[in-house]
């Protein structure tokens, strides 16, 4: 026999692609083959010259169960040699890949390759079947390949939660070093009440004077430290209804029963809070 009839004669493994197919649920779709002594197997055969493996997937799984896939992912390769449960005697590389079908039962259409039997199996019940070499490789990269994603998802799910409580710790420091501070803030409000007190009587002639507006800045000064350190003055209002919780009535016009029905008639002290909490409410006149 010549060199060239020799090369004729040669065979080679057969590249063969596999399609585990899942649902929304996780759970396998399996059908008993004709070709594989009546076992469960996954979907697959030959790719096509000029095919690539993914449209091969997609095709050889639309010709033996009548669907529509979509590919995740490949879940890798194995082989088969002469696998005693084939109907014939061959070398096969599995080139493999798991799929999503979202559709109804009624879809899959099993060609003459299979008997008509199929069912969808737990990752569990599939790893309990006695099931072809490669279709229980198959299972077993897919289970695989599960461990890796809820682990991953467990990972994420932990990076989220570690900068969820970073961002609790950060906004409890920046309250713990504020309300540390409230007693010498409540110290200071007297002084810029006392600023206010002068500022606020500044005849319009004097008001562009050196003295006043260096008073002035040094009034600005103080609000802005306080500003820095994250206290602010609460809105009041003449007209405005008076509220407890942010209110204090220091004095009451006469002929009013309940104070909380009134209204504001004058400020006598401004409020401060930080952030929700009130640390001095604002002394008001209700009318």
């Amino acid at each position: 026999m010549d060199e060239e009839q020799k090369k004729k004669d040669k065979k080679y493994p057969e590249p063969i692609v596999g399609s585990l197919i899942i649902n929304p649920e996780g759970k396998i779709l399996l059908a008993k083959s004709k070709k594989w002594n009546g076992k469960y197997t996954v979907f697959g055969g030959h790719v096509e010259y000029s095919e690539s493996l993914e449209d091969a997937v997609v095709r050889e799984t639309k010709e033996e169960a009548g669907i529509d896939v979509k590919i995740i992912t490949s879940l890798g390769f194995s082989q088969s040699i002469h696998d005693k449960d084939c109907y014939k005697k061959k070398h096969m590389v599995f080139l493999d890949y798991l799929c999503e079908f979202s559709g109804r039962d009624e879809e899959v259409k099993l060609n003459d390759e299979y008997e008509n039997d199929f069912k969808w199996f737990s990752l569990e019940e599939a790893l309990k079947l006695d099931t072809p070499h490669g279709t229980r490789r198959l299972i077993e990269a897919y289970q695989e390949y599960k461990n890796q994603e809820d682990y991953f998802d467990s990972w994420k799910r932990c990076a989220a939660d570690f900068e969820n409580y970073k961002k609790r710790q950060a906004e409890n420091q920046k309250d713990l070093i504020a309300y540390s501070n409230i007693n010498l803030i409540l110290e200071i409000l007297p002084v810029l009440d006392n600023f206010h007190a002068s500022t606020d009587h500044i005849p319009e002639d004097q008001k562009k004077s050196a003295w006043v507006v260096g008073i002035m800045h040094i009034q600005k000064q103080l609000e802005k430290v306080l500003a820095d350190n994250g206290v602010l003055e609460i809105v009041v209002k003449e007209g405005d209804k008076f509220d407890p919780e942010i209110h204090e009535a220091i004095k009451q016009e006469s002929g009013i029963k309940n104070q909380e029905s009134g209204k504001i008639n004058k400020i006598l002290m401004k409020g401060y809070k930080i952030g929700d909490r009130i640390i001095r409410a604002a002394g008001v006149v209700v009318e």
